[in-house]
């Protein structure tokens, strides 16, 4: 019997259903991969067609919910990432640039020393670092480190000599390299000043791709997700269908794959039938990507006015209103969906005049577009998102970061519309929950326990940051289930437990709804179950 038409019984478990009609039930019934039964052990089994041999999965009285999908992330540059120089968690420059002098042991002459995670509000220096401490780690070695951000990196002397970046260099439109003050580069780009170093970094090769997706998957699927809508351009248009195509017939990993297309490939997309929602079960042509702006953390994010630590710098915007509203116009007249990385209020609102110049040329209100982070809103732009029914598509983890600097960078009014998740529900936004890993852990129950408490991992503050804000564990839930599934147009197959769709399962060692808020951060995952097929078992 293949796979599609295999038979599977999930039972002594308690399901928490999402659904209204039927919230729990013991049983679930699958066939070919769909949910044909959810309720107690015996309808279930009876939902089997006649004849028909089933296999039995014992869920040990564990908690199943719909399977958990993350509605924003970077899946290979997660994978080839964790290959990498991790910096998360660093505590000082000098702590950075021992494991720099660390990794340098492992790593001939000449060849590239990459790394990603650093911030430097954690440092107990208060600055940036620079190419001389790079320098000092591993000499006349090339040294590239990313900030946890993305947005902002730091390179060694070797590297700029490598990419040519000298004082005589300009700054790209979109970008800024940071200079002392004999104009000479600190080793810090900004933005798409970054991609005048990438561009001379090897490129991995195929078979590093593959491994590295391998393991992006694997990695998601032990915390317990089914499906994940990733941002990734390292293989180029057609090569990245066809990596996700090999990886899937080599490996047979499940994972469910949303692929979000960079800007740059419209062009190339354009010549194929493919667009938004077109694909199979486990690869689908997501929306087209754009960006607006930076980071709150880099200082990159647009907004209206000025940081508060940062006088007369109101961050960057990545592409102008004239030309984010050409882009988005063509990519909506082509069929697609948007989804544009918006993170300050200024970028924000010069995204949604883009959708809205869109939505007036060519009317087509379910399009779903999607704004990317939505970190910084107001009442108006709250109300232009709900008027061109644009879906929020946000990071609660941010806050485990962002909460020991955004009201220095922000100010107490501006905090007030900032990581406002609940204003948002409450105004009728649609939202969808995503991680950015790797930015943030390709954990989804870490986003529900910072939506639901507003604490970090170490129970800060105690009454939760801005705890107005706060989500109900169900809604915080939602994000990572139905709400991500409705944002990639799967609600009709995804999301909630119920007889139709796709029996995707995550299951819990845990009831998320019955354990103190503070211990949902703690819960395991103790299966995945990706078309009625057990896809990781903690066992």
């Amino acid at each position: 019997m293949s796979w599609m038409r295999r038979a599977v019984l999930y039972c002594n478990g308690k399901f928490l259903t999402l659904s209204p009609s039927k919230p729990t039930a013991e049983s679930v019934a699958s066939y070919g991969g769909r949910i044909i039964r959810v309720g107690d052990r015996k309808e279930c089994i009876d939902a089997f067609p006649p004849g028909v041999r089933f296999d039995e999965v014992d869920l040990q009285g564990h908690v199943a919910l719909p399977g958990f999908r993350d509605s924003h992330l970077h899946l290979l540059s997660f994978g080839l990432g964790l290959a990498n120089l991790s910096l998360h968690g660093v505590e000082s420059i000098e702590d950075l640039k021992a494991r720099v002098a660390e990794a340098s042991l492992g790593v001939a002459p000449g060849e590239w020393i990459i790394g990603r995670g650093w911030d430097q509000d954690l440092f107990r220096e208060g600055r940036y670092p620079s190419r001389f401490d790079l320098d000092e780690s591993a000499p006349g070695r090339p040294v590239y480190l990313i900030r946890a951000c993305g947005h902002v990196g730091v390179a060694s002397s070797r590297a700029l000599e490598i990419a040519e970046i000298t004082e005589n260099t300009p700054d790209p439109p979109d970008g800024a390299i940071d200079r002392d003050e004999s104009g000479q580069p600190t080793g810090i780009l900004r933005e798409a000043a970054q991609s005048l170093l990438f561009r001379h970094v090897p490129k991995p090769g195929p078979e590093t791709l593959k491994g590295a997706l391998k393991a992006g998957m694997r990695r998601a699927l032990e915390a317990g997700l089914t499906s994940v809508s990733t941002n990734d351009g390292q293989a180029g248009f057609q090569g990245t269908i066809g990596l996700y195509r090999d990886v899937k017939q080599s490996s047979g990993i499940p994972l469910r794959i949303y692929w979000d297309v960079p800007w740059d490939f419209f062009p190339e997309l354009l010549e194929t039938p493919l667009r938004t929602n077109c694909g199979n079960e486990f690869f689908k042509v997501g929306a087209v990507k754009l960006f607006a702006d930076g980071s709150l953390g880099a200082r990159t994010a647009a907004l209206e006015s000025s940081y508060e630590d940062d006088p007369g710098n109101a961050g960057m915007i990545t592409a102008s209103q004239e030309e984010l509203s050409e882009q988005v116009y063509k990519a909506h007249a082509a069929g697609m969906q948007v989804a544009i990385h918006a993170i300050g209020d200024r970028a924000l609102r010069i995204a949604l005049g883009a959708i809205a110049n869109a939505q007036a040329r060519i009317p087509s209100p379910w399009r779903r577009h999607r704004i990317v982070h939505a970190q910084v809103v107001s009442p108006e732009l709250i109300r232009e998102m709900r008027r061109n029914r644009i879906v929020a598509d946000i990071q609660p983890r941010f806050i485990d970061t962002d909460m020991k600097w955004a009201e220095s960078r922000l100010g107490k009014a501006r905090m007030r519309y900032a990581y406002a998740w609940k204003t948002l529900l409450r105004a009728g936004i649609p939202l969808a929950g995503g991680s950015d890993c790797p930015v943030e852990p390709i954990a989804p129950l870490l986003g529900i326990y910072a939506a639901v408490t507003r604490k970090n991992e170490a129970g800060e503050p105690e009454e939760g940051w801005y705890p107005e804000e706060k989500l109900t564990v169900e809604e915080a839930i939602k994000l990572f289930t139905s709400g991500a599934a409705f944002a990639e147009f799967q609600e009709d197959l995804a999301g909630v437990i119920e007889p139709g769709k796709f029996c995707d399962l995550t299951v819990l060692n845990q009831d998320p709804l019955a354990v103190a808020e503070d211990d949902i951060k703690d819960i395991e995952v103790v299966m995945t179950v990706v078309g009625g097929e057990v896809a990781y078992s903690k066992d």
